[in-house]
C-alpha cells in the first residue's frame, strides 16, 4: 500500500490508476476516508476528554469525500471537512488517472483514502496512506557563547507558540537559565524554536528539551500512548460525561495542531 507523508499546508496528490478506466461513459468512481485506527491512553484528563471527543466527533461527518457518476461529479453527501480543497482533472481520466489533489493538508487529514472504480469493463479499489508530519525532533548539542559552554535546542515546524521546557537528569527544571526563541520560518507561518541553555553546563550531564504547545486543543492525538482497546472502551463506558465534549470538537479539530517533543542532550565522551 502507497504511503504519502506531507506537512501541513501542503497541496498533495493521492494516486489511482486502473487499466480498465479510458473514459467517463459508464464510470463510477468515489474516494473515501477511513481513519487509522489505534489504541490510546491519555494521561492529562482534560486532553483525554479533547481526544475522546475528537474520535467520537469523526463519526458525525461522511466516509464518501469525492464522487463521480453520470459523467459528472456527485457533490451531495460528502464530507463538508474537505470542500473547496479536493478535486480530479477529468482531462486525466481518459488515460485511466483517477487521481485526488488535497490541498490545504492538515493534521485531521491523516487517515487511509480508498479509491473504488467500475465500468461495463471491471472494477476495482486502491488505497493509500496519508501521513501528517509533525514538527522535526528538537536536537540538543553543546556549544559555546561568549567562551561560555551551553546547551542548545532547537526544532522547526511548529504553527503555534509552543513551551519550551529544560530538565538535568535529576528531573529539576532549570527552565528558568535558558533564553529562548521563537522564530517565523517559512511562508506557511512555521515556526523555528531555538533555546539556549545558560545553566553551568557540564559536559558529563544529561540535559532534556521538552517542547510542546500550552494549549491542550492544540496537541494532536499522535501525542497520547498506546494501550489495548478493551481498556479505552472500558474508560468510555464508564465516564458517560464525556460525551458532552464532542460538540465543542468541530472547531477544535480545524486547527492546526502540533505534538509535543523532547530531546536529550548525553555527555560528551
Amino acid at each position: 500500500m502507497p504511503e504519502i507523508k506531507a506537512r501541513p499546508f501542503d497541496n498533495i496528490t493521492l494516486p489511482c490508476r486502473f487499466s480498465f478506466v479510458d473514459g467517463i461513459d459508464g464510470l463510477s468512481f468515489t474516494w473515501e476516508r477511513e481513519d487509522i485506527k489505534e489504541e490510546h491512553e491519555v494521561e492529562d484528563k482534560d486532553f483525554y476528554k479533547f481526544f475522546v471527543a475528537l474520535q467520537d466527533f469523526y463519526q458525525f461527518y461522511p466516509k464518501m469525500i469525492y464522487s463521480f457518476a453520470e459523467n459528472t461529479e456527485q457533490p451531495d453527501e460528502r464530507n463538508s471537512l474537505y470542500e473547496g480543497r479536493i478535486w480530479v482533472d477529468d482531462d486525466e481520466i481518459s488515460e485511466g488517472n483517477l487521481d485526488l489533489v488535497l490541498e490545504q493538508v492538515q493534521f485531521s487529514d491523516e487517515a487511509f483514502y480508498i479509491c473504488k472504480a467500475k465500468n461495463s469493463r471491471g472494477a476495482g479499489q486502491r488505497k493509500v496512506k496519508l501521513i501528517v508530519e509533525d514538527a522535526e525532533e528538537p536536537q540538543v548539542q553543546f556549544s559555546t557563547v561568549n567562551d561560555t559552554l551551553v546547551a542548545k535546542c532547537i526544532s522547526s515546524g511548529w504553527y503555534h507558540m509552543p513551551k519550551v521546557t529544560w530538565r538535568n537528569r535529576r528531573e529539576e527544571n532549570i527552565s528558568s537559565y535558558a533564553v529562548t526563541e521563537i522564530l517565523e520560518e517559512k511562508q506557511d507561518g512555521s515556526h523555528r524554536v531555538v533555546s539556549i541553555l545558560h545553566y553551568p553546563v557540564l559536559l558529563h550531564e544529561i540535559y532534556t528539551c521538552h517542547i510542546e504547545e500550552e494549549d491542550v486543543l492544540n496537541r494532536p492525538v499522535r501525542s497520547i500512548h498506546k494501550v489495548p482497546t478493551q481498556k479505552l472502551n472500558l474508560l468510555w463506558a464508564s465516564r458517560p460525561e464525556l460525551n458532552k465534549s464532542a460538540a465543542s470538537c468541530g472547531a477544535a479539530i480545524r486547527k492546526h495542531n502540533r505534538t509535543e517533543k523532547v530531546a536529550h542532550g548525553e555527555p560528551l565522551v
